[in-house]
C-alpha cells in the first residue's frame, strides 16, 4: 500500500496508541481483588492474547517506521541540497542553536550589582546584543523554510508498506 510519509507518521501514532490503551487495559483487567469466601470476578483478560497483540501493533510500527527511514535517507528537500533525514538533524542544531542565541539576546549590555563588601561590580557582554537579536531572526527565518520544505516533502513523497 503506497501512503505518504505524513500518513505513515499518523499511522505510527494510531498504533502506539492502540498499543497504549492495551498495555492501560491490561494494567486494569490483569488482576481481581475479592474477600475471603467471596468467588473471583471473571475479566475478558488473556495474558498469551495481549502478549501477541502488543506484538503485532510493535511489528507494524517496525516495518512502518523502517520504510520512513528509509523514504528519509533518499527523498530530497526542494531549496535545500539535503535529504530529509538530513534536514530532520540540522533543524534539531537550528532550533538549539535558536536556543543559546535567544538566551543570549535577552541580556543586557551591561549590568551592574554590589558585591557583599559595598562595591560595584559591572559586567559586560563582550558582544552586540542587537546583533544577536538579528542574528535570531535571519534563524529563525531558517528555521521556518527548512521546516515548510520537510512538512512539503513528507506530504507529496509517498512509501510502500
Amino acid at each position: 500500500m503506497k501512503i505518504c510519509h505524513m500518513e505513515a507518521m499518523k499511522e505510527i501514532r494510531a498504533l502506539e496508541e492502540q498499543k497504549n490503551m492495551l498495555i492501560e487495559d491490561e494494567a486494569r483487567k490483569s488482576t481481581v481483588s475479592y474477600k475471603e469466601g467471596e468467588k473471583s470476578i471473571p475479566t475478558d483478560y488473556s495474558y498469551v492474547e495481549t502478549r501477541a497483540k502488543i506484538a503485532e501493533l510493535d511489528e507494524q510500527v517496525r516495518k512502518i517506521r523502517h520504510a520512513l527511514a528509509q523514504a528519509n535517507c533518499s527523498v530530497r528537500l526542494d531549496s535545500f541540497d539535503m535529504t530529509i533525514g538530513e534536514g530532520l538533524v540540522m533543524l534539531a542544531q537550528w532550533n538549539a542553536e535558536y536556543e543559546r542565541l535567544s538566551e543570549l539576546a535577552c541580556r543586557q549590555q551591561i549590568t551592574r550589582r554590589i558585591t557583599a563588601n559595598g562595591v560595584l561590580e559591572y559586567t559586560e557582554c563582550l558582544y552586540c546584543a542587537g546583533d544577536v537579536q538579528k542574528d535570531c531572526k535571519k534563524l529563525r527565518r531558517k528555521i521556518s523554510a527548512l521546516q515548510v520544505a520537510i512538512d512539503r516533502a513528507n506530504l507529496t513523497s509517498t512509501l510502500e508498506i
